[in-house]
């Protein structure tokens, strides 16, 4: 063979074995850019309220007037989980009385007697009610009340007052959050 022959096939063995160095770097070089998303799901949870009419049916709850001391009036809320996962449940109950010169008087547990649930529900701290089991989807809570009494007696003070019974349900995530309601964390802030 002779020796330009030679240098020629030397010559093509070294630039093919260049070009696949180059390759082989390249391929070890090359990157890529991806922007990932995740999002965790929200927790849904819907707050219903009945009364039981004077026909004896359920019907959705609507304001008292002319409310009377003594008077025991039908109110039955519930909670209702809207949401795909189990939920623990809390529900926070603020009474008031609004007199007739504008005062607002907050805490009026003992003008506005609740007949609390004390079997399917906890009392907390803070004026919260936990239910006791988590709630799957499309579930209902056991009624957290089914009746709520103005004081027999009140001072003078409270002639032509209005009372207020406001609920606040809330709800987290069962999975991954303790092992019961109240070990469970992630409360919404007040």
């Amino acid at each position: 063979m002779n020796k330009q022959k030679l240098a020629v096939i030397i010559l093509s063995l070294a630039v093919i074995v260049m070009v696949a160095m180059g390759a082989t770097s390249a391929y070890f070089a090359t990157s890529e850019k991806a922007h990932n998303v995740i999002t965790s799901s929200g927790v849904g949870v819907e707050l219903i309220e009945h009364r039981i009419n004077d026909d004896g049916e359920m019907v959705p709850f609507e304001d008292i007037t002319d409310a009377e001391p003594g008077e025991i009036y039908s109110k039955i809320p519930q909670v209702f989980n809207n949401d795909d996962g189990d939920v623990w449940v809390r529900v926070k109950v603020l009474r008031t009385a609004k007199l007739r010169d504008g005062t607002v008087l907050e805490e009026e547990d003992d003008k506005l007697v609740v007949d609390f649930d004390n079997v399917n529900w906890l009392q907390g701290d803070n004026n919260y009610y936990y239910y006791n089991r988590s709630l799957k989807n499309g579930e209902l809570t056991e009624p957290l009340f089914t009746e709520v009494k103005i004081a027999e007696e009140l001072d003078n003070k409270y002639n032509g007052a209005t009372f207020g019974l406001k609920l606040i349900a809330q709800a987290v995530q069962v999975a991954n959050n303790g092992s019961d309601v109240l070990s469970a964390e992630g409360w919404p802030e007040e």
